[in-house]
């Protein structure tokens, strides 16, 4: 009795600590929104717009999380990325762009489309400089483009070309005593592969190499134009371990322009945008340069940006959430000022019954008589390609990863994880056959195994007759790239899985022309989350752990791989997880 008041008593102690938590944290982010909200920003003579990037996700998000507690990891949304650039080109107070290279995170779409963009502000006729302590290659693949490419005396450059490197947790979930129970259609569908094999099959190596070769080349032939070096030479430099190498080296090799420490290049700037010594640099932010004024837009007729970032119902803070996406298309059907729809894919795939319902929304779009164009983003694969294959028009980027047309499902057997290392055992009664399947606490029956591979296959069945149908060809000829595989962006358009190469402005002036709009305005789609939504989010979130981690102690990483292993959908239209770095 002592022990259930002492165990009560700690729990609604727990329960007031948090609550208290809770209630000062939100006076903080209160405070935070008075102080941090932000206006138009006006750009005085002689301003440089600084593009130090950090995340770069497809939207523009302010993290309040980071705000509070200091979180020193930026994020930056593509789509203010690109409104600042096109606003520092015309703008005449704006002087240049001083590309700071500290460290940003970006998919190598991502990067073409900023590069592009930077090589249409240099039509202005601004400078454009970059600087660096050391150069990521990510980082010198877009800072190429400036006039002058600047580094630290004794920095360095990682160039060292393109590579993917897979975890597979197979080993570790021996040990903790988890099985992952895997059914699957498509020789290249290998987003099994971290769960039961400890290296990559033949088939993966093959697809792998076969995107990421074109993808290289392409990033070398801009670079090569950017740096006027042959695609011969660069491949040759990236053989050489370039980040070994002196600094002084990498001006002769032509990779780097000159050598300053910071204090040089900010007197250097001063210099060009000619102001005094003693005076300080006006440098704006993206954020800042993206909330210039700009003529307002009074047309009536819109069209709607809808945004599909992330993984597709897998329980993610940022990821796709279909119900939410399918009110949001629902609403753009039924908007009668809406007159096309633009849906930007970012996502790897995920749940495929979520999939099939964006699929069907799109379809009554289409139904409504408002034609819909996909712009595709660093990814657009498996459920990302299911949910993007019946659009009326789909355009990619040529280094978007887009395909992966298969299906697997993955159903865990705690058994060894519960029985052998927990000592849990479990025991009950059940009227009919499968009255318990699944359950966590065995294997599936060898029958049981049988009609979940027929299910599967059911739903390997009906993505190949989605994708068919949305893109006018046979079965036959779906199921020959199909498979589970992988494409680039450019190969992709070959066999016919895209329609055209061209970013997100290529893909609404599509749509504008399909609805015959000369005058017309766009709005994005989901709302997003306020400050306060976000931190009661992620506040919920921690709270829920650290609770976990107080009362379960050197219990609680066993609690996190069940956790992890319970929150996998079953059945996945969901490609692997690919970095390519």
């Amino acid at each position: 009795m002592k022990k259930f008041f002492t165990t009560t008593f700690a729990c609604v102690l727990g329960v007031m600590i948090a609550g208290i938590l809770l209630t000062l944290l939100s006076i903080a982010a209160l405070t935070g929104m008075a102080v941090s909200t932000e206006t138009e920003y006006t750009a005085k003579p002689n301003t440089i717009m600084k593009l130090d990037l950090g995340i770069v996700t497809d939207r523009s998000q302010e993290d309040f999380m980071s705000v509070l507690f200091g979180n020193q990891q930026k994020t930056d949304g593509l789509d203010n990325i690109i409104k600042a650039i096109k606003t520092a080109k015309t703008n005449p107070n704006i002087a240049g762009i001083y590309i700071d290279a500290n460290g940003s995170s970006l998919g190598v779409a991502t990067l073409d489309r900023i590069h592009r963009a930077l090589k249409d502000f240099k039509e202005s006729d601004k400078f454009i400089y970059a600087y660096a302590d050391d150069y990521t290659q990510r980082e010198y693949l877009l800072s190429a483009v400036a006039d002058s490419v600047v580094l630290n005396p004794v920095g360095a450059i990682d160039f060292r070309g393109l590579a993917s490197q897979i975890m597979f947790v197979k080993g570790l979930y021996d040990k903790l005593g988890i099985e992952v129970q895997v059914l699957k259609v498509g020789t290249y569908k290998s987003a099994v592969e971290p769960y039961i094999n400890t290296q990559m099959s033949e088939a993966n190596r093959e697809q792998t190499m076969a995107y990421m070769t074109p993808i290289w080349n392409h990033l070398l032939e801009q670079l090569s134009q950017d740096r006027d070096i042959s695609v011969d030479q660069l491949n040759n430099l990236a053989d050489t371990l370039l980040v070994t190498v002196d600094a002084k080296e990498l001006i002769a090799k032509g990779l780097v322009d000159t050598l300053m420490y910071r204090p040089q290049m900010n007197e250097f700037l001063k210099a060009k945008v000619g102001i005094d010594k003693d005076d300080d640099l006006i440098f704006a932010s993206i954020n800042e340069v993206a909330s210039i004024k700009q003529a307002p837009n009074k047309a009536k007729d819109e069209i709607a940006i809808v945004y599909a970032e992330g993984g597709i119902d897998m329980g993610e803070t940022n990821g796709v959430n279909t119900a939410k996406l399918v009110e949001d298309l629902t609403k753009v059907q039924n908007d009668k000022n809406v007159k096309a729809v633009v849906l930007r894919v970012n996502s790897p795939g995920g749940s495929a019954y979520g999939s099939e319902q964006v699929w069907a929304a799109i379809e009554a779009i289409k139904a409504a008589g408002k034609p819909v164009a996909v712009s595709m983003g660093d990814v657009a694969a498996s459920g990302g390609y299911y949910i993007s294959c019946n659009a009326d028009r789909i355009f990619a980027n040529p280094t978007t990863l887009t395909g992966s047309i298969g299906i697997y499902g993955l159903i865990p057997n705690y058994k060894g994880l519960l029985t052998g290392k927990l000592g849990l055992t479990f025991d009950g009664v059940q009227t009919n056959k499968y009255g318990n399947f699944p359950s966590v606490s065995r294997a599936m029956t060898t029958d049981e195994h049988r009609q979940m591979q027929q299910y599967i296959e059911r739903g390997y069945e009906l993505f190949t007759t989605r994708c068919a149908e949305g893109r006018g060809m046979s079965i036959e000829a779906i199921k020959k790239i199909a498979e589970g595989r992988v494409w680039d962006g450019a190969t992709a358009l070959e066999i016919g899985l895209v329609d055209e190469l061209g970013d997100l402005d290529a893909a609404i002036e599509w749509v504008a022309q399909k609805a015959k709009l000369d005058k017309y305005k766009t709005s994005a789609y989901p709302k997003q989350k306020t400050a306060m939504e976000q931190l009661m989010d992620e506040l919920g979130m921690n709270v829920r752990s650290k609770i976990a981690a107080s009362y379960l102690g050197e219990n609680y990483k066993y609690f996190k791989a069940l956790e992890q292993c319970q929150n996998i959908d079953p059945v996945q239209y969901r490609m692997e997880d690919i970095e390519l770095y």
